[in-house]
């Protein structure tokens, strides 16, 4: 394949990538269940490692009722065209005696999976415990994606 070809199928593959993107960057909004509710923010640059690596923030924000056990099973990913590849996976849990908010980060290398910028997101799900009684797992709910 010439130069030209290449460049041009890299091209389009940006613009699909970018365009699949921005449309999924409008479904960040928070997970509301028994009591409890949770936020996947969108994910900072937070510093370059020894290694030269860019090092995101992924950050997001619990708030329940008294009374309430949350666990917040959270992923970051790297979104492809389509599908989207797991970078780190991790399980949150923490007790409410009395209602409140706590913010919650981790902090992740961005992978090189691609040529050109990695495409990074974190989606989340809430699990609630009442009065010992386990409720059922929510659905995933993701952070806008940032181009890192």
């Amino acid at each position: 394949m010439n130069l030209t070809k290449y460049t041009g199928r890299m091209v389009a593959a940006g613009l699909i990538a970018a365009a699949s993107a921005v449309g999924f960057a409008g479904s960040a909004h928070a997970v509301a269940a028994n009591g409890c509710s949770a936020v996947p923010l969108t994910p900072t640059f937070s510093h370059v490692d020894a290694a030269g690596n860019r090092v995101l923030k992924y950050t997001f924000r619990l708030t329940c009722r008294a009374g309430r056990t949350a666990t917040v099973q959270h992923q970051i990913r790297e979104l492809d065209l389509f599908s989207s590849d797991l970078i780190k996976n991790s399980t949150y849990t923490k007790a409410f005696p009395a209602a409140g908010t706590t913010t919650v980060s981790y902090l992740a290398a961005v992978p090189d999976t691609e040529p050109g910028g990695e495409e990074m997101y974190h989606r989340l799900r809430l699990r609630v415990t009442v009065f010992g009684f386990v409720q059922p797992w929510t659905g995933w709910h993701s952070s806008a994606v940032v181009n890192a």
